[in-house]
């Protein structure tokens, strides 16, 4: 009797396209870019079609190599992809768009610098706030490792490809932590996507500082300091990392992007 009961379970489940085992999700591997992480934790909380491993300590530059290499399901590049990368097979998706912010002090009085006074800052040609306004106090200045794109673009816009300098200079890791930095340093000044600030514990002690007359938010489509976001892969994407890419694109998706950044 017992047997005749299990085989009509199995009868039955069969019928209903069930299993009597559960289903495991693939997992995703995703190396890059920790802005893009910032959408791909957050997907990862509501996507769930697919579990991830997320891993953004390599930042822009590993994450293009990895993916060139072939060791990841998906990369994430916060710039434009390297055009020796896309000649490796990999191709691009475009998820949305960021914007970089200086940041500096709540307490600092200046709300503004100009391109040219920022590009000073950066390369140590202005050392003393009081040389823009401020007070009498050395400028620290925070920027992010080598590897992340947040460096390299704001370099490109901002510093018109001029190498950072200066005696202040310090490099920050991981790239969040520059809020850290500038939170506890009243005379601090740093580089960072807008999106680090959201939910980050130290966010009530810093601000974004205004671009010349340009607004630093990113509903604003003049502030001069954005760059595209992308998840890459090796060749085609087929299968899960397709079905994901689609969503990432999809309404649904870009409900995540837009809590972050500008949609695509």
């Amino acid at each position: 009797m017992k047997n005749k009961i299990f085989y009509v379970l199995i009868g039955i489940t069969a019928l209903l396209g069930l299993t009597l085992t559960p289903a495991h999700a693939k997992t995703l591997k995703y190396i890059g870019s920790s802005t893009v992480g910032k959408f791909m934790y957050e997907a990862a909380n509501v996507y769930k079609a697919a579990d991830f491993s997320i891993n953004t300590k390599p930042e822009s530059g590993g994450g293009e190599n990895a993916t060139a290499a072939g060791k990841c399901d998906l990369g994430g590049v916060a710039r434009e992809v390297k055009a020796k990368i896309l000649a490796k097979g990999v191709k691009k998706f475009l998820i949305g768009k960021d914007a970089i912010g200086v940041w500096v002090n709540v307490d600092n009085p200046i709300s503004s610098l100009d391109e040219q006074q920022l590009q000073k800052i950066f390369t140590g040609k202005i050392s003393n706030w009081k040389e823009v306004g401020g007070p009498d106090l050395p400028i620290n200045v925070y920027i992010v490792n080598k590897q992340s794109a947040t460096r390299k673009v704001f370099q490109k816009v901002i510093l018109k490809g001029a190498p950072y300098a200066g005696k202040s200079l310090k490099t920050v890791r991981p790239d969040s932590a520059i809020l850290d930095k500038v939170a506890a340093d009243k005379a601090g000044i740093g580089q960072l996507s807008f999106a680090f600030g959201s939910g980050h514990p130290a966010a009530a002690k810093v601000k974004k500082l205004n671009i010349g007359q340009q607004q630093a938010t990113v509903n604003n489509p003049e502030y001069p300091i954005t760059r595209p976001l992308y998840l890459i892969t090796k060749g085609t994407p087929s299968g899960e990392v397709k079905d994901f890419i689609d969503w990432a694109q999809s309404d649904a998706g870009q409900k995540i992007v837009k809590k972050y950044f500008v949609g695509k």
